[in-house]
């Protein structure tokens, strides 16, 4: 070997070990590098029936952190009874907005409240000539809500959940389905448009199921209740 050859052969080796510890140094550093969560909805995304508040988006981040082996750091805003016309308010808040523009991903499930309002809460006899107009105020609600999410953040992965149908059983009226599911397809058309957008369903979770061992009451989930969602939610999501 010539000394040119060796002067290469060591430059060679240099070089390796320099790239290979750059690449090291940035990939520890992108491990460490919390992923950032936004929650915006209601009381279930809030966690009510579930005694540690972790919610279904508890258990959500919960697996993201297992698949990915990075830490998530998680900002939840969820409000109990929230409407999409008071998260769209909520929106105006300096805390959520700086979240949503830092966020890495951003999950929005809302509509719940609306639907029960909507109802009157009369959920064994719904007033059929009303539930249409619900649906059409939380399309605009949610569109202006993905228009300004997109605004701050044009780059965050956004997932949006459809709603789940609490009112089965003896004396509900058996028309809150086909209703419930019509809203859905609603919502998923408001996702459809919006970049970088996703629509999870979740009105087959709770399908055949026995209520109390999921419910905590009539509409939200026990711990149980949310394991299943969260990890169903969990599936849709993509580092």
């Amino acid at each position: 070997m010539t000394k040119l050859q060796r002067w290469m052969l060591a430059g060679g080796i240099l070089a390796a070990l320099f790239f290979g510890s750059l690449y090291f140094s940035q990939y520890k550093e992108k491990k460490d590098e919390p992923i950032r969560v936004t929650a915006l909805g209601d009381s279930l995304t809030y966690g009510v029936g579930d005694p540690s508040r972790k919610g279904y988006i508890g258990f959500v981040t919960d697996a993201m952190e297992r698949r990915t082996g990075r830490p998530v750091s998680l900002n939840n805003f969820g409000i109990s009874g929230q409407r999409s016309d008071q998260l769209l308010h909520q929106l105006g808040s300096g805390a959520v907005l700086r979240s949503i523009q830092r966020a890495d991903t951003v999950f929005v499930f809302i509509g719940t409240n609306d639907y029960r309002q909507t109802a009157k809460w009369n959920f064994k006899k719904l007033p059929l000539n009303k539930m249409g107009e619900g649906e059409k105020k939380l399309e605009e609600n949610l569109t202006d809500i993905t228009a300004i999410i997109r605004k701050q953040n044009p780059s965050a992965k956004l997932y949006i959940l459809g709603l789940y149908n609490p009112y089965f059983g003896d004396g509900y009226d058996t028309k809150n389905g086909p209703i419930i599911q019509s809203w859905n397809e609603t919502i998923k058309k408001v996702a459809d448009k919006t970049a970088l957008s996703l629509y999870i369903p979740t009105e087959k979770l709770f399908v055949n199921i026995s209520k109390p061992l999921y419910f905590s009451d009539s509409i939200h989930p026990n711990t149980r209740g949310y394991e299943k969602m969260g990890t169903w939610v969990a599936k849709h999501w993509s580092p």
